[in-house]
This record gives C-alpha cells, structure tokens and sequence, in this order.
C-alpha cells in the first residue's frame, strides 16, 4: 500500500515491478543503515534508480510529498484525537453538559455548510498560484481525483446532516470519517487549507460532543426526508448556475468532458459537478423507491387469550412463549392456529413450527411467507422439527440445523428399572427426599412469587447473565401467572423453581425457566427434573421435553456443509464459551430420544446472517450479546 502510494504520486510512471523491486530496496537499506525512518538513505536510492528518466526535481518533490503523508499526516491526525480527548475530559464539566443539549442541531447546520462548501468549491476555478506550486508537488491525476471525491463528500455531508440533527451514533461516526477525508482532499486538490480548516475544525467540534450522538441505527437506515432533498437539490442547483458563471467564457464542447491537465479547471469542474448530481440521485430514488420496513405490533391482551386458547387445544406446549408478549402474533384466518415471530433488522423470524393443526399449520408458514414479501423482509423459522421440513421447501426455504431435542418417553421411563442410570437417578431422588428436599406445584397464580422472585434474581447475578428474551421467558409476573409452577424446597425454604409448559392433549410436557438459588443443594435440579418426569407419567402423559442442545448432532465429515463442520467443532471444543457436551451429559441420564431441530432460511441467505438476527433477538439486541 506505501509503495502504491508513493507511485501514484510520482509525475510520470516507470514500470510497476521495476518500482517495487527499488522501492523494497530502499526500505531493507533505510532499516539496515540505522538512521531513524531511513531518512536520507531511502530517499537517495530512489533519486539514484529514476532521476535520469523522471527528473530530479520532481522525484523529490514526489518523495518529500510521500515523507509529508506517512509523517506529518499522522502527527495531524494524532493532534486531532488528542484535541477530542481533551475535550471529552472538558464536556465533564457543567457548562459544557449544558451545551451539549445544543450541539446536535448546530453540529448538523455546521455539517450542512461543509458541504455547501464543498460543493462550491468544486463548481469554482482553484487559484493559480497554489495549483502552480501543488503541481509542482502532487500529480495532476491525483488532484482530479481529489477534486471528484471532494465534491462527492460534499453532496454526503448535506445528507448526513439529518443524521446529526437526530443524534444518531451512525450518522456521528461516518461523518466524522468524512469531513477528515474532506479536508485531505481540500489540500490535495488546490491546497485550500481554509476549507480544510473548516472540516477538521468541524470534525474536532464532533469529537468533543461525541455523547451527544447516542441513539444507535445503522448506516443503511440512516433517515433522509423531503425537505433535506429538496434543500440538497438547491445547493446542487446553485453550484450548477456557480459552475456556469464562473466558466461563461469558457465555450462548450465535449472535449471538455476529457481533458485531465493541471490548468484544466472547467473539465473538473464539471466532472465533479456531474458526479455530485448522480450520487444526490441515486440517494433520492433509493430513499424514495425504498420499501417501508415492517413494523410489528406487540399483541394485545384479546390477542393474548385468542393464543392461550389455540395453544391449549394443541400438542405443542412450548407455544406458551407466546405469552411473554414481546412477540407478534400471527392467526389463521379461521382462528385454528397461531404462529409468533419478531424482527431484527430485515429478517422475520419465527419462533417454532406455527402451533395448530398440521392443515392450518402449511396455511400459515404460506402466510407468514406473504406477510414477508408485503413489507420485503427476509423469512426465517427458528428451531422447526424434521416433519414439517416439506412445508418449508415449499416456500422456497432450506434448513440447516441446530441442535437435537431431549424428550423422555414416559411410557417407557421407569425409575425402578435395573440399569447404571435408573439407579443413579434412584439416588439422586432417595438422597434427595433424605436431605429434605420436596416437589410441589402450584396452580397458576397460586406460587409464592416474592420468594421465587430472590431465586430468580440470585440465580441471574450467581450466572453473571441478565434477562433473555424470544426464545426464553424471563421472570414476570404477567408472564407466569399463565402456568403451574414447579417449586423445589429444602426445609421448607424455596430454593429452585420452573414454570411448566402444558396442553389439554396431554401428548407433552415441556417447562421453560428453571432456576436454582446458588445456595440450594447440588443435586436440586436433577431432583426437579426427576420429580417432574414421574409427576407427568403419573398424570397420563405420553412425553416430557429437557429441552434443545445447540450444535448437538451436527456431523464434522469433510462433505458436510461449512456450518455444520464449524458448528461440530464449537460442540466438541467450545466448553469455555458452553456447556455443550456438559448438557448433553446430563441430559443423557434420562434417556430420551434425540429429536433434531432446525433453522428454515431463504436459499442463498448466509445462515450466519440469520443466526446473528436470532441471537440478537434472543439477547434483546448486539449490545446484549457481548452483555451475556
């Protein structure tokens, strides 16, 4: 990248390989004569290899040009964060606290006249006396270059400016980029060290008042509307009438178009006004023609009961996290089946196989998929099982898959069969009874919830993890008073507790939170879990699900698909970041059959882009990611 830089920078251009084999030379002789940055000695080998046929004059001028670059700009550079981190240490103060409630609408004025500038200065001729000593320095190429990409930073920081004024982080961070690139090119293309003044001033003023920015977004959704347009194409309007004012003597031809000389100002001028004019068009018609992204309506309590009603009457209990609310609810027509889902960024995504009927459960993945395409958004269904794949491939979805789901067979567990596991589960609920520990469950809305409420909260801080969400439930009253709830104590103290996940068809059984006081003895959760299987075997029910392990089952063959290898390898070598092969184990000792579970996914769309979407979900956003 140096030796590119120091070429381009040369007037007239030696053949590449020849340059990069003097240029590494030059650098291994600066290193090995000692002399700090090789200062001298790089410089004399270069003069020596191309004065005779570049000139002497105008190679030093290039390699003092390229020793300005790579010393003096990173000094600059320096300087400017340093001036920020000052004045980041002053914004502590009240006064500048005060002036920071200002800073976003004056910060965007200020921007909005960066490029205003920048713009006019592009539609105007450079003056002579510095073209004539930069031209002497820099190559011509170069400072046409510079002068396009001037003005096209000067059309994106009129756009920016909205950004600013609504304090959006993203906004901040690309803009700030811009006006130091800005004031680089305003050098390079004339040395018009005023309008550099301006951008780095404005970007150190950015720096300063970086807090004021906080409100996170992305780049690709950073908002424009109809006035900023229209004064956009105002400014742009005026540089045209500038351009033809400053040039009206100048006649008209299409040669003008390519001419690329030093003295060539009305062919940059109108170059860069062009361009300038194509980058405000494309903006706008992108704005304009964009498709609104969906919104999702979080359900009301009606739509609440409409679920719990659906999902009763189903044999999928783990649609019980449709109560959580933090999900939208999507019904069949005929109010026979449900399915819930929530959106991150561009994906829809849908948590589980839509719960109802297997007839109405291919009607509603059809109509999730049109929901998709009304509002452009990229479908995708979260933990899916084998069977209902042909409904996915149908709507043009491929799978991938996650893991593997524990469910017991109850019909077939008997605590009192010969075997290492029954017996060690015999223990675990002999001793268990022995130490004083009891199971019972209540009826919804009858659990002691201020003591579970201090499980809950020890639980979260002993783990070092806050409260999840989609794919979870989390600790709400709202939410469990829809459910029995298990509660373990030890001496009559309640010490673990989960709330149950069940249906009128009494096919499975399945629970959601499951949380232990840090205190409570060390085989309480197996005791639970022991205790709930019997529980329901007693009830008459057929199965009860220990829940998915992620990336359990995946195949690490050379022919299986990357996802599948990598996933493999997190299973069996990841135990720093999960517990996967732990889980596993645990699970194993009810011996359950492994059911896989899958992720459905547009053909095309990278897998890993919809498991981030979902792991953000899961999280309650990226910030919850690296927050656990």
């Amino acid at each position: 990248a140096a030796a590119t830089v120091l070429y381009l920078l040369l007037p007239e251009a030696p053949p590449f390989g020849a340059f990069l084999l003097v240029y590494l030379l030059a650098l291994a002789a600066g290193v090995l004569s000692h002399v700090p940055g090789g200062v001298g000695v790089f410089e004399a080998i270069l003069l020596a290899a191309f004065a005779d046929k570049l000139g002497a004059a105008p190679l030093a001028a290039a390699l003092l040009l390229y020793r300005l670059i790579y010393v003096v700009l990173p000094l600059l550079v320096a300087c400017v964060f340093l001036l920020i981190n000052e004045g980041q240490r002053l914004f502590q103060t009240q006064t500048m606290r005060a002036a920071s409630g200002l800073a976003a609408p004056i910060l965007a004025v200020l921007v909005f006249l960066s490029g205003v500038v920048l713009l006019f200065s592009g539609a105007t001729p450079e003056i002579d006396t510095r073209l004539e000593h930069i031209g002497f320095l820099i190559p011509h190429r170069l400072v046409d270059a510079s002068h396009f990409g001037a003005s096209l930073i000067g059309v994106l920081c009129l756009m920016l400016a909205q950004g600013l004024r609504r304090r959006l982080s993203a906004a901040w961070m690309l803009t700030t980029i811009l006006l130091l690139v800005g004031a680089l090119l305003s050098l390079l293309k004339g040395f018009d060290w005023e309008e550099a003044t301006l951008m780095t001033l404005t970007a150190a003023l950015l720096g300063v008042f970086r807090r004021s920015f906080y409100r996170p977004s992305r780049l690709t959704e950073l908002p424009f509307s109809p006035l900023y347009l229209v004064a956009s194409l105002c400014v742009l309007g005026a540089s045209t009438w500038l351009l033809l004012f400053a040039y009206q003597d100048v006649p008209y031809s299409h040669q003008l178009w390519w001419q690329f000389t030093l003295d060539a100002d009305a062919p940059r001028g109108l170059r860069s006004l062009l361009g300038a004019a194509v980058l405000l068009l494309v903006i706008a018609l992108t704005w304009l023609l964009r498709t609104a992204r969906p919104v999702i309506h979080l359900p009301t309590p009606d739509e609440l009961d409409r679920a719990a009603k659906i999902l009763m009457a189903s044999s999928q209990p783990d649609g019980g996290l449709a109560l959580t609310g933090d999900k939208a609810l999507l019904f069949h027509q005929n109010d026979e089946a449900f399915l819930m889902y929530a959106r991150r960024g561009r994906s829809l995504v849908a948590l589980y196989d839509p719960i109802g009927p297997g007839q109405q459960r291919a009607e509603m993945i059809w109509q999730f998929r049109d929901l998709c395409d009304i509002h452009h958004a990229r479908p995708v269904f979260y933990q899916v099982r084998a069977e209902n794949l042909p409904y996915y491939m149908d709507i043009g979805l491929t799978a991938i898959k996650l893991g593997e789901e524990a469910r017991v067979d109850l019909l077939r567990f008997d605590l009192e069969a010969k075997g290492k596991e029954m017996k060690d589960l015999r223990y675990t609920w002999n001793r268990g009874t022995r130490d004083g520990l009891s199971l019972e469950i209540h009826e919804p809305g009858q659990a002691p919830m201020d003591e579970l409420k201090v499980i809950s909260d020890a639980w979260l801080t002993g783990k070092n993890v806050r409260e999840k969400g989609f794919s979870l439930g989390r600790f709400s009253d709202d939410y469990l008073k829809h459910f029995r709830i298990a509660v373990i104590r030890f001496e009559g103290r309640p010490v673990a507790f989960a709330n149950l996940l069940e249906t009128y068809s009494h096919d499975l059984a399945s629970l959601d939170l499951m949380r232990a006081h840090p205190d409570a003895p060390k085989l309480t959760m197996e005791f639970m879990m022991v205790g709930l299987i019997q529980h329901y075997k007693s009830h008459g029910y057929a199965r009860f699900s220990l829940g998915m392990v992620p990336l359990s089952g995946l195949q690490p063959r050379r022919g299986a698909p990357l996802t599948q290898r990598l996933g493999s390898m997190v299973f069996r070598r990841g135990e720093q970041l999960y517990n996967f092969q732990g889980l596993r184990r645990f699970k194993d000792k009810f011996q359950p059959d492994w059911e896989p579970r899958y992720m459905a996914v547009p053909a095309g769309l990278d897998p890993l882009v919809a498991l981030a979407d979902t792991a953000a979900l899961i999280a309650g956003g990226l910030t919850g990611l690296v927050k656990r």
